[in-house]
């Protein structure tokens, strides 16, 4: 795997990856508040935070299946990220709650095609890496978010919140330009698969099904809690607007360790299973906890200790995905993944911006924290399932 490492394309599109969780996310710490301030209801809150999730989870599917079927993926790539170049600068010349909502569905088109970036990338290694290729891939989404908020924070600090909405545009601007300079890889489909689709392959797999359920649950957590919630209990504690890219920043710290330690030292010490069930009975506990944190530095241990929980359970059901699964049907896989995950994207913050309108915060964090540690339970099952498709004599159970 070193040797690709090293490779031009490995390295440019790495970057790519993490100017594109810049671009969809620099702004998240901010937002809550924002919105707040422009006098909407937090039912209104969550569906506009949401709106991203809702997106996704329309667009992932239909996103890969098209890629698999083109084998065009670069292209789609630069496109997604057209969307957010130009809708976030709107946001920022008219900050409406319309203009909002607008512009988290334009992110959400741009976040459908992360599909195509995690099939690109393991098609840079060997078969046998797959797996290992999408958990490095993975340390992107935290590290590219931590960058991202933290320049966005260092702006909004000094021009307010709303200019960190041009961090996104500029962060998408700069990955389209690179996207012109990596090489496309191609993958050729067996001859004796001409005559199967690999959508009706993939519907009529329930391991995809219940690793993208599992996976939804085990998303609103953050997007519930760090992205929606947590803003405005820090803000509880007398944290300004500016500085909550802090926050936010040490549980995106703790999931990019986290995701980079989990090939070298959990999967090793405890293995895939204990590895999730760790990382998904961690992330409740926390959550439920958060409320009731006495001090804004106890707030900072618990975002640490969300943080390597979301990295240890989210790098093992997303390694999960490619496991034995053929280069032609990977897009369409992932896409049918990625549409099912993105359901706690949207639902996380919709569910939280209900609960917190007719009940109080500290029940949204017990609502979102319960769900966690109950989706735990599937988990096994979730395991004896991908390792049914590479031995079908072994039946899930």
């Amino acid at each position: 795997m070193r040797s690709q490492l090293l490779s031009k394309d490995v390295l440019l599109f790495f970057i790519i990856s993490l100017l594109f969780f810049v671009s969809i996310h620099a702004f998240d710490p901010f937002l809550a508040p924002y919105i707040t301030s422009l006098n909407v209801e937090a039912r209104a809150m969550g569906i506009i935070i949401g709106a991203t999730g809702l997106a996704s989870m329309l667009l992932r599917f239909p996103t890969g299946v098209i890629s698999d079927r083109l084998r065009n993926r670069k292209r789609i790539i630069q496109v997604g990220l057209l969307f957010t170049i130009i809708a976030w600068p709107l946001v920022y010349l008219h900050p409406t709650p319309e203009t909002l909502f607008a512009a988290k569905l334009a992110d959400g088109v741009t976040s459908a095609t992360w599909v195509i970036y995690n099939v690109m990338f393991v098609a840079y290694f060997p078969p046998l890496e797959a797996a290992a290729a999408v958990a490095l891939l993975s340390v992107t989404s935290p590290v590219g978010t931590f960058i991202g908020i933290s320049i966005a924070g260092f702006i909004a600090r000094h021009f307010g919140p709303e200019s960190s909405f041009l961090v996104a545009s500029g962060a998408a601007l700069l990955a389209l330009l690179l996207s012109c300079f990596i090489r496309e890889p191609k993958t050729e489909r067996p001859p004796a698969s001409e005559s199967a689709s690999a959508v009706s392959i993939q519907l009529r797999d329930k391991s995809v099904w219940v690793l993208g359920g599992l996976c939804a649950l085990v998303m609103m957590v953050p997007f519930a809690t760090r992205d929606t919630l947590t803003p405005l209990l820090a803000e509880g504690f007398g944290m300004a607007a500016g500085s909550l890219a802090t926050l936010s920043g040490i549980h995106l710290f703790f999931y990019a360790l986290a995701t980079a330690l989990c090939a070298p030292l959990f999967y090793r010490w405890l293995g895939l299973y204990k590895t999730a069930m760790v990382g998904g009975l961690l992330q409740g506990v926390v959550a439920i906890a958060m409320p009731l944190a006495p001090t804004i530095w106890v707030l900072f241990g618990l975002q640490a200790l969300a943080g390597v929980a979301f990295g240890m359970i989210s790098t093992v059901l997303n390694s999960l995905i490619v496991t034995h699964t053929p280069a032609w049907q990977q897009s369409t896989r992932v896409g049918l993944y990625q549409s099912i995950y993105s359901a706690g994207i949207f639902f996380g913050p919709v569910l939280v911006g209900f609960i917190k309108y007719y009940f109080a915060m500290s029940q949204g964090f017990f609502v979102v924290g319960i769900t966690s540690i109950l989706s735990v339970l599937v988990i096994h099952h979730v395991m004896r399932m991908v390792e049914a498709r590479r031995d079908p004599a072994l039946s899930p159970t």
